[in-house]
């Protein structure tokens, strides 16, 4: 039998994003399009920033706001390394917290669920790591900007 997995906290991610946009789409669904304007990532074993204009995230978002998360972006480690993130997920909340969500006011993260799994596209070398690991994560959503956090499991 299998070794049940243990998670260690892997990296932290302090986004900055642009403007949302929503395209309609049939049925009850919209396709959202939100650019990445920069920020920084940091962890035990890697750090860095996010490179602005690389890229965004494209949620599919139902009548009800909960959302199916689809992004994708580049990296750039503090030594100078290119890497690709894309990051998938899934958020819901009542009605009254997508409201708040949506309006850009603060809400308290234990009041909604969103779950990411990123993986990452690094080259041989010191951060092949990240290539060889699957990670589990939480996302907060602020108004100018998400904090997500990642465990990679053993």
């Amino acid at each position: 039998m299998a070794a049940k997995p243990k998670v260690e906290f892997a990296l932290e991610f302090r986004m900055r994003l642009g403007a949302r946009t929503h395209i309609a789409l049939t049925g009850d669904q919209t396709r959202g399009a939100v650019l990445v304007e920069g920020g920084s990532f940091f962890g035990p074993d890697v750090e860095g920033i996010v490179v602005g204009g690389s890229g965004g995230d494209f949620p599919q978002v139902r009548r009800d706001g909960g959302a199916r998360f689809d992004a994708v972006y580049l990296l750039r480690t503090s030594d100078g390394v290119p890497i690709l993130k894309r990051n998938s997920g899934v958020r819901h909340a009542d009605a009254e917290v997508i409201r708040r969500l949506m309006g850009g006011e603060s809400v308290d993260a234990r009041d909604y669920y969103m779950r990411l799994a990123p993986r990452f596209e690094a080259p041989a070398g010191r951060y092949d790591w990240l290539n060889r690991t699957i990670f589990i994560g939480t996302g907060v959503r602020g108004a100018e900007g998400s904090v997500f956090r990642y465990w990679k499991l053993t």
